[in-house]
C-alpha cells in the first residue's frame, strides 16, 4: 500500500505564519478565548490563581441551572431564607428573614444583583449549607477540567482556599452558554427590582458595548476590578477574562479594547462538519471498490486573519485501504496548517462498513486495480 496525499487547499504563498498585531492590557490577569473553537486568542497569566471575587457565582448559576434542567427544581421552587443568608454583608439582592423567596426571582438576584444573600439562600436550599454547596461547586468544577479552582463558599467571599484562574473562568463561562442557553439570556437584563428596591446589572459592557451579552463582574479589594465577558459579533462568539484592575472605567475599557482585537485579528474557518465526507479512498478486495472517509468533529479552526491565504489543509492514508472496513478505525489524517494553534490533526473514518469481497469479485477487482491502477464498480 502506499501513502497518499491529497491537498484540498492550495497553498498561496509559502512563509513564516503571519502574526496578529500585539496587544497589551491594564490587567494583571487575562484572556481571551473563542467561543467555538476555544482557541486563546490571548492570555496574559492566564493560569495564574486569582481571588475570582462574584465571577466565582458563575458556579454557584451553573448548579442552580443545572438543577432546574434536571427538574429537581422549577422556578416556583420556594427556598427559605435563613438570618445568616440576610446578615450577609457586600452585595445584596436584600431578602428578607424567615422568608420564602422564589428561585425566579434569586436567578435575578444573582445574575443581575449579583446578591450575596441570594447565593446563601440557593446554597442551603439545594446542600443544606455553604460547605456541603460549596463540595458541589468542587464536583462540578473537576467534571469540567477546572484543574485551577477550588471553592469554599457560593458567594467569592475571600477565602486563601477560595481561588480560580482566569481560564478556567472562562472555561466556566462557555458552559454556562452551551448547556442553558435559555438560561444565559437573563445575563442581558440591565436591572431588576426586589423588595421594592431597584439595581442596575454591575456588568459595564451591557451599557456601553453593543455586543456585549452577560456575563458577571467580581471586586474585592485583593482581586481588584474583575469581569467575565462575553460578545457575538457577525455571528462569531469571543469570552474575556480580566482580573486585577484598579477601577470600574478601566474594566469597561480594558475588556471593550481586548474583545474588538481579537474580533478584529482573528477569524473561523469551517471546512467540514462532522460527517460530510472528506475524500474518497480506493478500498482493496471488498464488496465496494471505494469508501467515503470523514471525521467525526467538525473541521472547525481558528486563524489569524492574515493567515487566510497562507493556510493548507491535506489528507494521508494509505491506499488502497483493505476490506474488511468498519466504522471505528482510524484510516487516515487530515492535517491543517497555519493556524493559531500552528498544525492541527483531524482522525478519518469510514462513513460505511465494507466486507470481504467474494471470490469471483476479489478477482475482477484484483485484475481492475492492475491494468488500470483503481477499482471499477
Amino acid at each position: 500500500m502506499n501513502l497518499k496525499i491529497k491537498l484540498l487547499l492550495p497553498l498561496f504563498f509559502l512563509g513564516i505564519c503571519a502574526h496578529s498585531a500585539p496587544i497589551s492590557t491594564k490587567a494583571k490577569y487575562a484572556i481571551v478565548i473563542d467561543y467555538d473553537t476555544e482557541a486563546i486568542l490571548f492570555e496574559k497569566d492566564a493560569y495564574e490563581k486569582i481571588y475570582p471575587a462574584s465571577m466565582s457565582k458563575l458556579m454557584t448559576l451553573y448548579v442552580l441551572f443545572d438543577e432546574l434542567s434536571k427538574g429537581t427544581l422549577d422556578l416556583d421552587t420556594e427556598f427559605f431564607v435563613s438570618k445568616k443568608a440576610w446578615k450577609k454583608g457586600g452585595s445584596k439582592m436584600f431578602v428578607e428573614p424567615e422568608s420564602k423567596i422564589k428561585v425566579k426571582e434569586l436567578l435575578k438576584g444573582i445574575i443581575v444583583q449579583s446578591g450575596n444573600d441570594a447565593c446563601i439562600v440557593v446554597a442551603e436550599g439545594i446542600s443544606g449549607d455553604e460547605e456541603a454547596f460549596s463540595d458541589l461547586m468542587n464536583e462540578k468544577a473537576r467534571e469540567m477540567g477546572l484543574k485551577g479552582s477550588n471553592f469554599t463558599n457560593s458567594t467569592g467571599w475571600p477565602d486563601e482556599n477560595h481561588y480560580m484562574t482566569p481560564y478556567d473562568v472562562a472555561i466556566l463561562s462557555k458552559k454556562i452558554i452551551e448547556d442553558f442557553p435559555n438560561f444565559f439570556n437573563m445575563f442581558k437584563d440591565k436591572e431588576y427590582t426586589f423588595n421594592n428596591i431597584k439595581q442596575n446589572n454591575r456588568n459595564p459592557l451591557l451599557y456601553s458595548y453593543k455586543y456585549a451579552d452577560g456575563l458577571k463582574t467580581g471586586y474585592t479589594e485583593e482581586s481588584g476590578f474583575s469581569l467575565a465577558a462575553t460578545a457575538k459579533k457577525s455571528n462569531r462568539r469571543l469570552i474575556a477574562v480580566l482580573s486585577g484592575m484598579e477601577n470600574n472605567k478601566e474594566r469597561r475599557d480594558e475588556t471593550t479594547k481586548v474583545i474588538e482585537w481579537a474580533f478584529r485579528e482573528y477569524t473561523n474557518v469551517s471546512l467540514f462538519k462532522a460527517n460530510e465526507p472528506i475524500v474518497e479512498a480506493d478500498v482493496w478486495l471488498g464488496n465496494k471498490a471505494i469508501v467515503d472517509l470523514i471525521t467525526k468533529y467538525d473541521v472547525q479552526f481558528t486563524i489569524p486573519k492574515k493567515n487566510l491565504k497562507t493556510y493548507t489543509a491535506k489528507v494521508l492514508y494509505n491506499s488502497p485501504l483493505e476490506a474488511p472496513i468498519n466504522k471505528d478505525s482510524i484510516y487516515g489524517k487530515l492535517l491543517v496548517s497555519n493556524t493559531i494553534n500552528g498544525q492541527i490533526e483531524y482522525q478519518l473514518y469510514a462513513n460505511e462498513v465494507i466486507k470481504k469481497a467474494g471470490v469471483f469479485k476479489k478477482l475482477s477487482s484484483a485484475i481492475s486495480y492492475f491494468i488500470f491502477g483503481g477499482y471499477a464498480e
